[in-house]
């Protein structure tokens, strides 16, 4: 009976789901002071994360175009668009938009939140009714309102584990042949330099997401958030894509 996970998805799924725990845990033991990372606009959080698919695209177009023209066949650089395409797909769906409000500002809102006017400000009956109209978080912010009441699932930790465990699959080669790796800094520096800025790319999404953990989020909001990640990544990559010919798995040699 073939494994369901192979080691480096279950190296992938432990790494990230153990430092999310870890983080928390470590938050909720030692009550951590406020530091650079605390303050949501520090750069990392406003010009990385928050642009955070924008960087996720442009380091996946460039290992496409550096690595993976120059050694996979055409049908096998198009299989390797198509699945980035449905993980963008299930990342929008999540956090962006889903006919209308997304998949995360829908939970929010059943589970009780909304659009509320801030604390201390005056409002006339008509602006609260404006506010209560409103169903996405960025919409509220926008209007000058507050996002209250509802369950939060971590944003930052759908788009951080499941944009990392995309890249994991698809660099899953690299788990299996450092050599490869190393000879590619010989060999063909530009492809080299493409899969550094993965691997810088990982440990970033990695940082920001203990800081997460640390800082922001309660435990629940956490773990949906992580559930939420890893579950889009095993529907495509352990359902969808090895059962759809035209799309596949990303081969284990480069």
């Amino acid at each position: 009976m073939p494994q369901l996970l192979q080691p480096h998805q279950k190296t992938a799924v432990a790494l990230y789901v153990l430092s999310v725990v870890v983080a928390f845990a470590y938050s909720a033991v030692f009550s951590p002071p406020p530091s650079y990372f605390s303050n949501k606009r520090n750069i990392f959080n406003v010009v990385f994360v928050k642009q955070g698919w924008a960087w996720i695209t442009l380091v996946y177009g460039a290992y496409s175009a550096l690595v993976l023209s120059k050694r996979w066949t055409s049908k096998q650089q198009m299989q390797s668009l198509a699945r980035f395409l449905c993980v963008t797909l299930y990342w929008f769906i999540m956090t962006q938009w889903l006919f209308g409000p997304s998949f995360i500002d829908r939970v929010y809102v059943l589970t009780g939140g909304g659009c509320h006017p801030l604390d201390g400000v005056l409002t006339t009956l008509q602006q609260k009714d404006t506010l209560a109209q409103i169903f996405t978080q960025g919409h509220c912010r926008r209007m000058g309102g507050a996002w209250q009441g509802g369950h939060d699932v971590s944003g930052h930790c759908v788009m951080l584990i499941h944009a990392s465990l995309m890249f994991w699959e698809e660099l899953s080669w690299l788990f299996y042949n450092i050599p490869g790796y190393t000879s590619l800094k010989t060999n063909t520096t530009n492809a080299w330099r493409a899969v550094n800025a993965v691997l810088g790319l990982l440990l970033v999404s990695w940082w920001m997401l203990v800081m997460t953990a640390v800082y922001f989020h309660g435990h629940f909001e956490l773990f949906t958030g992580c559930l939420f990640a890893v579950l889009g990544w095993a529907a495509l990559y352990l359902g969808l894509f090895p059962n759809v010919e035209q799309i596949g798995l990303p081969p284990r040699t480069l």
